[in-house]
């Protein structure tokens, strides 16, 4: 059920960067303002007044193109081939 949420959170936010709201201003529906809700409170979007309307956040982007992994994924990085190898600290402490 936790990735259905995810799911229709990151379509909603995909409706904010198009439309400027997570569904259009008529919708009264319970569980879109829980969306609405939830995604200002995660600071995923927030109002603008300039352009009166809401705007994704930087990190609403970036769950957006985050959205194939799962929220708390680890990721593993690899050395790159031909990388030299760091050196050890020395220890030399002078009193």
């Amino acid at each position: 059920m936790a990735m259905n949420i995810e799911k229709r959170l990151i379509e909603a936010l995909k409706n904010v960067d198009v439309h400027g709201d997570v569904a259009p201003a008529h919708v009264h529906d319970p569980m879109t303002m829980l969306l609405r809700e939830n995604a200002i409170q995660a600071h995923l979007m927030r109002w603008d007044d300039v352009r009166d309307r809401y705007v994704l956040t930087g990190t609403g982007r970036r769950r957006i193109s985050a959205r194939g992994r799962a929220p708390g994924t680890v990721l593993s990085f690899r050395k790159r081939d031909g990388a030299p190898n760091r050196k050890a600290a020395k220890a030399d402490i002078k009193e």
